[in-house]
């Protein structure tokens, strides 16, 4: 969730503008203008190992899959792009909400730009993302429900101009969220005047669209994937009985893999961002007084539970790839293996070099002709026999 949790935030408790019903308390301790001590030591905890796994493995991905000649194909291009999706979100976003965990509640330091940036790159990443899962699984339907026309419906070429149209599509979609984050000052409880960043829905056409966008790309995108994968399981399971030669159930098992892999993904992705669609339209939903009801130590418990959960599917996909995947799994081995004998190979190199430099160093001690080069690290030293 980003600075848009202010749909649904403790503002009025916290802010003392001229929509407050609360007063400024110009006598209240600086300890309570801070989030709570647990949860800001835990959703830091969470978010740092999100972050650095996340970053690591999403790298991991593009790289793999380039160097890795049988995994360049339609499917895993489509992967390619969720893992850019994801590292736009962990890079862009996460670190906002470190900033935001360690300044004081519902306090917005990172300028205008940011207040509109972060809420835009969150919500038009998460709409790339599932179009990009719509995308993978419809190709994995042609590939195996009618493989005759996955031979011209599922390429390279026809899978770049796809992830072309997702992010068009995404960013035209997600483009009223420039105009709906506000950023503004305002005073706050302890009297001060803070810059504060809003994505309230309070009219009724913000309110329609926070709940269009949560039927659109969320709730029918899952009813059509089920129908997806449960005509692709039952094509499976026919397969796997009329085929009995051992290559047309290496076949079967090999695709089988697959469509266990981008099941998982799919799962992943919704189960992580249910909290957060679930929150939201709770909280545009509900009536002020049912969420200060929660507490305000509640609340954050819960806002920080569903944004946990929600940057924590940036992070988890190429965990799947490896435990499902195995050529996905032998990929990054390999990976790993090459570059740690590159490292290796060059630790070798230096020592070498350095043993060679010292060696020169004692013929030059001993009275021979050295003749060293002012651009090079390295000497050319002949003999002179007298």
């Amino acid at each position: 969730m980003s600075p848009g949790e202010s749909v649904f935030n403790y503002t009025d408790y916290l802010l003392a503008g001229n929509d407050s019903v609360i007063e400024p308390d110009l006598n209240i301790d600086a300890a309570d203008l801070a989030f709570p001590t647990s949860i800001r030591i835990t959703a830091t905890f969470f978010c740092v190992v999100i972050l650095v796994l996340g970053t690591t493995g999403n790298i991991l991905v593009p790289i793999v899959v380039c160097c890795t000649k049988e995994l360049r194909n339609s499917t895993n291009i489509f992967l390619i792009n969720l893992s850019v999706a994801d590292l736009l979100v962990l890079l862009v976003c996460m670190p906002t909400v470190l900033i935001e965990l360690h300044s004081k509640p519902e306090v917005w330091v990172l300028g205008k730009g940011m207040c509109k940036a972060v809420p835009f790159v969150e919500l038009a990443v998460a709409h790339g993302s599932i179009l990009t899962i719509l995308a993978i699984s419809f190709e994995r339907y042609y590939a195996i429900c009618k493989p005759l026309k996955a031979s011209y419906k599922c390429t390279k070429i026809r899978a770049l101009v796809i992830i072309v149209l997702v992010w068009v599509v995404s960013v035209l979609i997600t483009s009223p969220m420039l105009v709906i984050a506000e950023y503004t000052h305002t005073e706050y409880v302890d009297g001060s005047t803070v810059p504060i960043c809003l994505t309230q829905a309070i009219t009724i056409w913000k309110k329609s669209y926070f709940f269009l966008i949560t039927v659109v790309f969320f709730w029918v995108p899952l009813i059509v994937l089920l129908v997806i994968y449960g005509m692709i399981s039952k094509r499976l399971v026919v397969d796997r009985i009329l085929f009995t030669s051992t290559p047309e159930n290496s076949q079967v098992l090999a695709r089988k893999q697959a469509v266990v892999m981008l099941a998982a993904v799919m799962v992943c992705f919704f189960v992580c961002l249910m909290p957060f669609r679930s929150f939201t339209i709770w909280s545009i939903t509900a009536s002020p007084e049912q969420v200060q009801s929660l507490g305000m130590e509640g609340y954050y418990v819960l806002l920080y539970f569903c944004r946990v959960m929600h940057y924590l599917n940036s992070a988890i996909n190429p965990i799947l790839y490896n435990v499902i995947s195995s050529n996905f799994r032998e990929a990054f081995v390999r990976l790993l293996q090459c570059a740690a004998s590159r490292h290796l190979l060059r630790q070798g190199t230096l020592t070498t070099t350095s043993s060679l430099n010292h060696h020169i160093k004692h013929i030059s001690l001993n009275g021979k002709k050295c003749y060293h080069t002012s651009c090079s690290v390295k000497t050319s030293c002949a003999e002179t026999y007298v």
